[in-house]
């Protein structure tokens, strides 16, 4: 056999191999081979034990070196139960009886190469090379031909526990036709949620109608709604279709539907209760089949209490609703979603964008964002625009508030090259108590001084609120 070779000039990263083969000193010797050049090497010397490995939660396999010959079986069972993962790994064929036909029939079954015993072992990291680039590059061509990468739901960006949860929901009322009521903060991408949810549901094919209810005067939103008969009030010159029209077949989004005075509550409540309508000014009712999606961030069973919303609307559109969560309760997501967003803003401003520095992507983290992705997102958008095209942004772009986010640095982290710094911290992060404390100070800011919705904002009693404020007095 010949001797081992090093081969120092290597172009593939190092890769997790998983190596069949049933002669223990040959397997030994391969293996410590492939350690040479950093691969990490799992072993199997049957294809039972080679199932196992590929079914361990941790054993993603990149590429697997067979024996043919094996004591229950031949490699080629393997090869075609490997072609069904997803990703699939490459596969090298190892035999000492190999023939020029059998070459050619496991390539057709999807091997990416055939060696024989024994090993010539420059041949073998040339070929072992050369499959793990070739699988890497057909792994970033299906990733170019998905229109949705892998987190991109809808446009809803993020894979963390609460997202998945999230998207589930989804998923599960658009298959119905009932009104859904989608709660959560202001920002949350309640819209980008009513959205998903037309395009998974069976009138995709048909118009998604948005409105802001609190954007519309309280004198024409019912005129906006139901449609108007021609003289029904001054200014109505002509008959006008509403919303409900438009949105024919389709869904209406109803956003922030607790604004909606009792008079109109009552009116819609109709609408979904006997799928009627009557335009303003008509003397008979009309159908109306739109599938309605509202969505608030306020407390609407607080409002019912307060005599604000009609309690029989309430649990007429709370039998389905799905909550969103605030991003300081899915962080994990915030390094693809503010990636996202720098792309997409990019190209919104026709600029080239670099990327976030490490230390900025941490400050995005700690920081709670009451404003959430909308708040986010006008964070990235200005430091976009004081950013030379194709720069990165680091902590010198973040604003003041996330400023405070920021670990420390020691003189020696400064002086050590981007993306291998060390954080000399003292403490280390922000205490529990300093987290909150910045974030009630900011959120106060944001809400212009009124501690009163501060306080209902962060969910917390106002004597709470107070406390916290004052520990932060007495530390100063």
């Amino acid at each position: 056999m010949p001797a081992p070779t090093n081969m120092p000039n290597r172009r593939t990263q190092p890769a997790r191999i998983l190596l069949v083969e049933d002669d223990k000193n040959f397997q030994q010797l391969v293996a410590s081979e492939l350690q040479e050049q950093d691969h990490r090497i799992l072993t199997a010397s049957s294809i039972a034990e080679a199932r196992y490995q590929l079914e361990e939660a941790d054993a993603r396999i990149d590429l697997i070196l067979s024996d043919l010959r094996l004591p229950d079986g031949s490699g080629e069972t393997l090869l075609a139960e490997s072609r069904q993962l997803r990703p699939a790994p490459a596969f090298i064929a190892l035999t000492a009886f190999g023939s020029i036909a059998q070459a050619v029939e496991l390539l057709k079954a999807g091997a990416d190469n055939f060696l024989t015993k024994p090993l010539d072992f420059e041949q073998l990291h040339i070929c072992v090379d050369r499959a793990l680039e070739y699988r890497q590059l057909k792994l970033e061509f299906e990733a170019t031909r998905h229109k949705s990468p892998e987190g991109d739901f809808h446009g809803m960006i993020g894979n963390s526990p609460r997202m998945r949860t999230l998207i589930y929901e989804i998923r599960k009322v658009a298959a119905t036709r009932e009104p859904i009521l989608l709660l959560g903060e202001s920002g949350t991408g309640k819209e980008l949620a009513a959205r998903a949810i037309h395009a998974e549901s069976r009138v995709s094919a048909k118009d998604f109608v948005p409105v802001n209810c609190a954007a519309i005067p309280a004198e024409l939103i019912e005129s906006e709604l139901f449609g108007h008969e021609k003289g029904a009030f001054t200014g109505a010159h002509q008959k006008k279709p509403g919303l409900f029209q438009a949105a024919a077949g389709g869904s209406l989004f109803l956003d922030e539907i607790g604004e909606l005075s009792l008079e109109l509550q009552a009116k819609l409540l109709r609408a979904l209760q006997e799928g009627t309508i009557r335009p303003v000014g008509a003397s008979s009712e009309m159908t109306t089949d739109a599938r309605i999606i509202a969505a608030t961030h306020r407390d609407l069973r607080r409002d019912v209490d307060e005599g604000r919303f009609r309690e029989d609307l309430f649990y007429r559109l709370e039998a389905l609703s799905v909550e969103l969560p605030p991003l300081r309760e899915r962080s994990t997501d915030i390094p693809m979603l503010a990636r996202h967003l720098l792309e997409r803003i990019g190209r919104s401003f026709n600029q080239t964008t670099g990327d976030f520095a490490p230390e900025v992507i941490h400050a995005f983290r700690a920081y709670p964002f009451p404003g959430n992705i909308r708040e986010l997102e006008n964070i990235i958008k200005k430091m976009l625009v004081f950013s030379e095209p194709g720069q990165n942004l680091d902590r010198t772009s973040l604003p003041p508030q996330l400023q405070q986010m920021l670990p420390t640095q020691s003189p020696e982290a400064r002086n050590t090259p981007e993306g291998t710094s060390r954080f000399n911290v003292d403490p280390p992060f922000p205490s529990l108590e300093q987290v909150k404390q910045r974030y009630l100070r900011h959120l106060i800011q944001q809400v212009g001084g009124n501690k009163r919705k501060a306080a209902e904002q962060a969910k917390i009693g106002r004597r709470t609120l107070y406390d916290i404020l004052d520990r932060d007095k007495d530390s100063q």
